[in-house]
Order: C-alpha cells, then structure tokens, then sequence
C-alpha cells in the first residue's frame, strides 16, 4: 500500500502542498492531516493544496480537506484548491463543497488570492 506523497514549498507567507497519488482511507489520508496539523503548529495558516497529482480522492479524502480547511479557517487562515481532477471536481460538486473551495486553475492564482484576501507577502 502506497502512501500519498505530500511535498511542501513556501512561496512567501503561503505554503504550497502538492499531493501525489491517491486520496484515500485504505491508502491513508495521514501524510496531509499530519503536514497540515505541523504547519498550523508553526503558524503557516495559509495553504494552497495542489491536486493535480492526485489520481483519486474518495469521501474520506474529501472529509480530511475539509477538516483541515476548517482547521485553517478557525486560526484566521485559509485553504485554496487548485488543478482538482474532474473526478475530484465531481466529487466535490457533488457534496455541495465546490462553490466553498472554488478550485483555482493555477497555484499562481491561489497564491495571489490568498495574499489578496490576507494581506500576506509572497
């Protein structure tokens, strides 16, 4: 069983998440809740997460996105969404999430969103 690989790069005072692989509870969903639990500890509130890589998501990938998302937005920061599959863009159109994330074409554009909307240096 393959684990999702979480790679992690700062542009400013935004922190950039690509995933690769599979978003998954039989794979695991650990590596993004764990990643994403340290940044808040360290106070890194905004994150871009980058789907592009990820080849499937189930409700339990979903679940985890959304917990994080909360999360973030409970200590004042933000999670942005960008190249989600058109599985994954279904799956949250779906749950009636899609209009709350509003996924970004670029991580480009979610990083000037996201310092748009939070005065963030990047």
């Amino acid at each position: 069983m393959a684990r999702m690989e979480v790679v992690e790069r700062r542009i400013g005072d935004v922190t950039v998440l690509t995933l690769v692989g599979r978003l998954v509870l039989e794979e695991g969903t650990d590596p993004l809740r764990e990643q994403i639990d340290r940044l808040v500890q360290e106070g890194r509130i905004d994150v871009v997460l980058d789907l592009h890589g990820i080849t499937y998501m189930d409700s339990s990938g979903v679940g985890t996105v959304v917990a994080k998302f909360l999360s973030l937005r409970r200590r004042g920061g933000d999670l942005k969404l960008v190249h989600p599959s058109d599985r994954s863009e279904h799956v949250l159109e779906i749950t009636g999430l899609l209009p709350i994330f509003k996924p970004f074409a670029s991580v480009d554009a979610a990083v000037r969103s996201l310092a748009t909307e939070h005065g963030l240096s990047v």
